[in-house]
């Protein structure tokens, strides 16, 4: 059974079933985790401590938390349009870039200076238009020539990641490191001792406008028929090639947001490594979420709690960050068996 098979069926379980399967894939993920950690020569309860519970004792700590979890969030609602509709954006991290180069671009010029605290509204809006459009080129490959989304998605990651390579060591490059200079403006923070800022509202106010536009309106149900059956859609007039464009459209969109909000919320300027790992870490979030905007946050909270956590954990027990990365790749390695292992007892049933 395909992939895209099993994620329909995982969709389409009761919300008992769906919830098992994640809590059994986390726990299983973070079991094998330990035995990562156990060859490390470390303790498996003060990684897992200094992991998921020293982040969240202080507010400054909790704010490390949220640096992450505004992008993670983003990018999870902007993969969980494509998925309605059966596409695969695996290019966030392309667009993330594309988003933090617009924003740069306003940030730093003197257009900045010029309209303040507005040259932030302005950024967020040619991020938004930088990702949307870095998107769209998979979306017309898939539409004319019905080519890979995937594949496409896959290739333009690396291709942005070289071009932003290209502009930060031989065009915006300041000083002895390859970054851009500082933007004018950055992202006001919510509390003095803490680095969470305004951008982590704004996510959540965008998580409630995807509930809106995917339950609540006729183009989310157009998205969701879609996505169902093609050919449902197309006898009830939906145009799959228009809406392939609206949602990997959009999609970009959040993603060249989540750009957006790296520069002008987190680090400041353009520099390599602004898109970390967050284009993995939103399919993730969107799979772990089940496409559901209140589990894309719960999601992105808890990925985000990992991502951040793992800086302190390696401070005091040693474990390398990139153990955060193995334990995601552990959990959708568990989601998706735990969706074959549902999948095929069901089938049993029927025959039965």
């Amino acid at each position: 059974m395909k992939i895209s098979e099993l994620f329909d069926r995982y969709l389409g379980m009761e919300l008992l079933k769906k919830l098992g399967i994640m809590l059994v894939a986390i726990i299983a993920a973070m079991a094998v985790g330990s035995v990562f950690v156990l060859m490390s020569g470390a303790s498996p309860a003060d990684a897992y401590y200094y992991m998921l519970v020293k982040p969240l004792s202080s507010i400054t700590s909790l704010g490390e938390v949220f640096i992450y979890f505004t992008p993670l969030l983003l990018v999870g609602l902007g993969v969980s349009f494509t998925f309605h509709c059966k596409l695969s954006n695996l290019g966030g991290e392309g667009q993330i870039l594309c988003g933090a180069l617009g924003m740069t671009l306003v940030g730093i010029t003197p257009i900045a200076k010029t309209l303040g605290p507005l040259s932030l509204v302005l950024g967020a809006i040619v991020g938004v238009l930088f990702g949307t459009r870095y998107a769209t080129l998979a979306a017309w490959f898939r539409a004319m020539f019905n080519a890979s989304e995937i594949v496409i998605t896959l290739m333009l990651n690396y291709i942005a990641e070289q071009f932003i390579s290209y502009i930060i060591f031989y065009h915006l490059k300041t000083g002895a490191e390859p970054q851009s200079p500082r933007v004018g403006y950055t992202i006001p923070k919510i509390f003095s001792n803490s680095r969470m800022n305004y951008g982590v509202l704004v996510a959540l106010l965008l998580a409630v406008a995807y509930y809106i536009v995917v339950y609540r309106t006729k183009f989310g149900y157009n998205l969701q028929t879609l996505g169902g059956s093609r050919k449902a859609a197309k006898y009830g007039g939906v145009s799959a090639k228009r809406y392939y464009f609206y949602a990997m459209m959009i999609s970009g969109g959040f993603c060249g947001l989540a750009g957006m909000m790296q520069v002008a919320g987190n680090t400041g300027r353009l520099m390599s490594g602004v898109a970390a790992d967050f284009g993995f870490g939103g399919i993730v979030v969107a799979l772990l979420g089940s496409l559901n905007p209140l589990g894309v946050v719960i999601a992105a909270f808890f990925m985000a709690l990992i991502s951040a956590g793992s800086v302190t954990m390696q401070v005091k027990t040693g474990i390398p960050t990139s153990f955060a990365s193995i334990l995601e790749a552990l959990i959708v390695l568990f989601i998706l068996l735990g969706m074959a292992v549902t999948a095929y007892l069901d089938s049993r049933k029927k025959v039965k």
